[in-house]
């Protein structure tokens, strides 16, 4: 067997999970391994310290590796409005505004079942805009005192993910176009805002902006296509 073969072979058989699982064991153990991943970016401490996290980290990662596989979908799945839209009921979420939208609990963005996740939130402004907000830790930096450019291109592709899947639309992305205005800083509350600019058939597309305390810092654009078994989108 050759290494590319072996690292390619399953780990063990999938664990599909059914409507309501209680993923609280998840939520508490993502929130901790964010907290570590976030202080062993950011702190210095004496290498024997090091040494004693990199055991214990080994040894709970030995433990995880022996679960089952997880597979999205089947995770997905297991939230009752995600599994509408998955099984092709296109409606808008019940949502008054100001409430704040689940848009992707197991994401990168702002997905609280994920181990380093931005903690980014998201929240309906109207039927056809929403607003978020993060303070994205240094971590996540490129430059010095710079959120990651694509850091930046990620939430605003889940800040307009948020919204498709408020409005009851599952579309995909086709083209995501960002304007870096000025620095997004780290570390600091920013401001976001996305809404429909355009729809026709099955394109979407929307503008974004992020604001930072010292203001604008990013301006996009971006392209989405519904998929092939929801309604079209009338013309705006």
């Amino acid at each position: 067997m050759t290494q590319q073969d072996s690292q390619s072979e399953p780990a063990g058989p999938t664990s599909p999970v059914g409507p309501g699982h209680d993923w609280s064991a998840v939520e508490q153990a993502a929130a901790a391994m964010r907290r570590l991943n976030r202080a062993l970016a950011g702190r210095r401490v004496d290498d024997a310290v090091l040494g004693e996290v990199t055991a214990a980290v080994t040894a709970a990662a030995d433990r995880l590796e022996q679960g089952t596989l997880r597979v999205k979908l089947d995770d997905m799945l297991s939230r009752p409005y995600l599994r509408e839209i998955y099984e092709g009921q296109f409606f808008p979420l019940p949502l008054e505004v100001g409430d704040e939208i689940e848009f992707d609990p197991f994401s990168i963005g702002g997905g609280l079942f994920h181990p380093a996740s931005v903690d980014v939130r998201y929240f309906k402004e109207s039927d056809e805009a929403v607003t978020g907000e993060a303070v994205v830790d240094p971590m996540f930096a490129g430059p010095p005192e710079r959120t990651h450019g694509g850091v930046v291109a990620l939430i605003i592709d889940e800040l307009m993910g948020a919204l498709n899947r408020m409005r009851g639309r599952q579309a995909y992305t086709g083209r995501l176009t960002v304007h870096y205005r000025a620095a997004t800083p780290l570390g600091e509350p920013l401001r976001l805002r996305a809404w429909i600019r355009d729809t026709s058939g099955r394109k979407i597309i929307q503008h974004a902006e992020v604001h930072g305390p010292e203001g604008l810092c990013v301006t996009a654009e971006g392209l989405f296509i519904l998929r092939a078994d929801a309604p079209p989108e009338p013309e705006a």
